[in-house]
């Protein structure tokens, strides 16, 4: 019996040291795993600052390149010429201004005229509108124009290319092509006329 109780005694030995090396095991795969899974979650935040940062720069890269054409479209709008109000024949002719057009021919020219003032307009309008609606879809964008005129200047958000007399040192007066931020980030500064003290 004494083998018997030895036996049992030597098996109950193994069976702890067996359960203490399986629950070293255990451990040691259970830090293996919470290892993995938190080198699994800062892989996913890197790959979205990656994402978003990509994203950030296919932005700025897309607006810069729309810059030159909206910079264009204002040019256009700016330097327009003023079509003169179409006049009657009639207020030509109390003017003292005698048309070599009679009746018919000239009723037609004032209507003519007429027409061409009011698709003149009317393009003139569809351009500012053209001019808004791309103005407002570069503000969802996060894209802002720099606000300049007024302001004092500021290296970092304008370009000096002129000075001027003025009342004051260092004041934007007027703006020769218009600066943007993407996001608080300059992407272009406004090219500005300030003001020196005389």
């Amino acid at each position: 019996m004494t083998d018997n109780t030895q036996q049992a005694d030597e098996n109950i030995q193994n069976d702890e040291i067996d359960m203490e090396r399986l629950q070293q095991d255990l451990d040691q795969a259970m830090n293996g795993w919470k290892r993995t899974a938190a080198d699994f979650e800062n892989y996913k935040k890197r790959k979205e600052a990656e994402n978003k940062e990509l994203l950030e720069f296919a932005k700025e890269v897309t607006v810069t390149k729309l810059l030159p054409t909206i910079d264009s479209l204002e040019q256009a709008l700016r330097h327009l010429p003023q079509y003169p109000s179409p006049q009657s024949s009639r207020a030509r002719e109390e003017e003292g201004s005698s048309s070599p057009l009679m009746g018919e021919d000239s009723r037609r020219a004032d209507e003519d005229e007429n027409d061409f003032s009011k698709k003149y307009q009317s393009w003139q309008q569809g351009i500012n509108v053209l001019l808004k609606q791309l103005d407002k879809t570069l503000e969802e964008l996060g894209v802002k124009k720099i606000e300049a005129i007024g302001k004092k200047f500021d290296p970092y958000k304008h370009e000096a290319v002129r000075q001027v007399n003025g009342e004051e040192d260092d004041v934007v007066v007027d703006e020769l092509q218009t600066g943007f931020e993407l996001n608080g980030k300059v992407l272009r500064p406004s090219q500005v006329v300030i003001s020196k003290k005389k």
